[in-house]
Parts: C-alpha cells; structure tokens; sequence
C-alpha cells in the first residue's frame, strides 16, 4: 500500500537513505520506508579458487561432490586468507508503529535478518503473514534488509566479495547506523538481533564477533545438528539463477548465483510441512525466491562459531517437522533446539533464555498456518525481558 509522496512519517525521515519511499506494511499496521543504504564494510575474505559452474550440471555435480562422504570441496576450493574494504549497495526497510504518537518514544529496534532463498519480505510476506505487522501492533520498530547478493541489495562477484564473514560485518555497519541515529533520523539504544536460517547463522555470528551489538538474540530455524542438512540442500535442486526465463530481473547475474530448481517440491520438501501451509502462500514463495552465492556457501563454516562472549538473552525457535536443522523431527533424539543453545550460546543467562519447539511447523515457521504462535512466542520474550519499543 503506497503512501502519497512524503519526506517524513512523525519523527521517521528518509535519513541515510537514498531513493526512499514510504509505504504500509503488508497488514498496514507499520509505516515504513525503504531504499538503498551505502555501506561502507572492511571485512576478511578467503581466495575462492572454485571458476565454475559453467552450466546446471556442472552446478549440480558440484553440490554432489560437496555432500559426498569424505569430500574434501571445502580444501579444494578454498585458498589463502584475504581481505576486503569497499561500499555496498543494500536494499534496507525501516518499520515503524503506524501510530505516529508511539513513533516518538521509539527506543530499541528488532534487527531482521531472513534465511536463503528469500529476501527481506520474509517478514513482511503478506496480509496476516507479517512478523512485522505483529511486531508494530506492541509498539515495536523493525529493521529488516536484503543480504549482499540477494533481492534489491547489490550483487557483487559471488565468489571473491559475497562470503559469510563479510554479511557479518555489513550487518554490524547497519547496526551502526542505527545506534548512531543515521536511519531514519531516530536513534535506537537497544538492538535485538532476530534471524532465521541462514540469517540465524549471520546473527549468531554477529553475537561472536562483535557481542556489544545485540542486547537480546532470537534465533529461529537454528541448530547444530547437520543430519538432515545434505539431504535438504540436495532436494532444492539449484539451479544457475540466471538460466530462469522467468526471472528476468536474474538474467545478467553470473552464474555464482544459483536458486531453488524448477519444480514446487524443490522448496517444500525441507522449508514447508504439510498440510500445515496455504497453497497460496506457498506458490508465492516458490515464486519469489531469491538468489544464494557460492561464496557464501563455501564460508558458512567461517562464522558459525559458538558465541562464547554473548552473555545475554537468547531465545532459539524451531519447527518441530524442521528438515533442514532437525530432519523432520526436533524431538527424536533428544531436544536438538535445547542443544543448540548449549552449543552456540553456552554463557547465555539461563535464568532468561528460552529454547522452544513448536509441532506442525516446517523450516519456513513464519509461512506456515500457525505463524502468529510464533510471532507471539518472540514477542513475548522480548517484552519479558522487559525491553521495551
């Protein structure tokens, strides 16, 4: 829903962004603005050794060779250390309550970061499909933006730039600017670092390398058990996003970029539990899938790292059917989101974190039937922290 032509919104400004606009969210319960924020990032990198693929199959045999027993991909492909100083482009949404009044007394702000295969919409998928709807109806402002090489944002060399630890550190630069009052014209002093999938890793991350960014973490689709992570991978059938006729907005992207295959069940077989989905919703995440780079799949490794110096709040959620994270079933061999926890966050107090798994949800929590359970389960951590919008 656009809004008519304006410079500001209350005490929300188009601030540190450049070709902005305000808009609705999906529900019109926020107002935000959106558009591209420079950011400068120095970041280390590895020299990606790996030139292919040239074409589907070549891609295809790399993902096989990538999940054989034994396979040494990660060696091969991976060389000397390196680092990396320039400006990206990122396609950013702040969200504010639609309530100018609650707009002013705006102190803290969720920091999204969605998983592969999807963009920022993730969190503003659709009417009643909106984290960030949920989130501004209790007073909360969001943050949420497309990752380097993703959606709206730029999309540098997937090999050589686009890498885990450098998502890392461009997220911290965000972050940044949001304490320092440079988006937005409104100052943030308390940041919750949100994330799922992929995001929950780069958030995980964050909490490692710079611990004083976050004051609370909520981590969803999240763990450290891999059993069902080849499997998964395997069944989304990547292909090169720019062979996608389809997709023209992919057409002159290099082939380092690759995508959901053709076919629906590329995505529902490890993202979606049925029947616990609308058809509907479903069809248009196949539909607006997004782009994942070679490069960042070659340094995941890199960052997900236990963080040992986050000594704060932390709440992991999980599906309980999550193919990718718990193969189908979280509570088979114990409680796999619980051992995450431990994992990755073992000097979280424990006293206020939180590690929940919820039945007839798939990967995509937020895409199923009963996302509001999860969107109340997350706000009512945060609130229960006593971190207030």
């Amino acid at each position: 829903m656009p809004l008519y032509s304006i410079s500001s919104y209350g005490a929300l400004s188009t601030s540190g962004i450049s070709s902005p606009s305000f808009h609705y969210s999906a529900g019109g319960k926020a107002v935000c603005v959106s558009g591209i924020v420079d950011v400068p990032v120095v970041a280390s990198a590895v020299n990606v050794l790996y030139k292919g693929p040239d074409n589907n199959y070549e891609l295809t045999e790399f993902i096989t060779d990538f999940l054989r027993v034994g396979s040494n991909t990660l060696v091969r492909y991976t060389g000397s250390q390196t680092s990396i100083s320039d400006t990206f482009s990122v396609y950013s949404k702040l969200c504010v309550p639609a309530d100018k009044d609650k707009v002013r007394s705006l102190t803290s702000i969720q920091f999204l970061t969605h998983g592969g295969t999807t963009d920022n919409s993730y969190w503003d998928f659709a009417d009643g499909y909106s984290y960030v709807d949920t989130a501004a109806l209790q007073g909360y402002a969001t943050f949420s933006y497309d990752r380097l090489g993703t959606g709206k944002s730029e999309h540098p060399d997937p090999y050589q730039v686009v890498q885990a630890p450098l998502q890392v550190e461009l997220a911290h630069a965000l972050i940044r600017k949001l304490k320092g009052g440079h988006l937005g014209n409104l100052v943030f002093n308390k940041i919750i670092g949100v994330g799922h999938s992929l995001g929950s890793a780069l958030t995980q991350g964050i909490s490692s390398s710079h611990p004083e960014d976050f004051n609370a973490v909520v981590l969803t689709g999240h763990s450290g058990f891999t059993g069902g992570a080849g499997t998964g991978f395997a069944a989304a059938a990547q292909q090169i996003a720019n062979t996608f006729v389809d997709r023209p907005e992919f057409k002159h992207l290099p082939n380092g970029y690759f995508t959901l295959g053709p076919g629906h069940q590329t995505l529902q077989f490890a993202f979606f539990y049925y029947p616990h989905f609308d058809p509907k919703i479903f069809l248009q995440g196949y539909n607006t899938r997004q782009t994942n780079a070679i490069g960042e799949t070659l340094t995941l490794g890199n960052i997900y790292m236990p963080a040992t110096a986050f000594k704060k709040p932390v709440l992991i959620l999980n599906g309980q059917q999550d193919y990718f994270y718990c193969q189908g079933n979280c509570l088979a061999t114990g409680d796999v989101t619980a051992q995450a926890m431990a994992i990755f966050f073992p000097n979280a107090p424990s006293n206020q974190s939180q590690a929940i798994t919820l039945p007839n949800f798939g990967h995509n929590l937020n895409l199923h039937l009963g996302r509001q359970k999860v969107f109340e389960k997350m706000l009512d951590f945060i609130s229960g922290l006593g971190i207030k919008p």
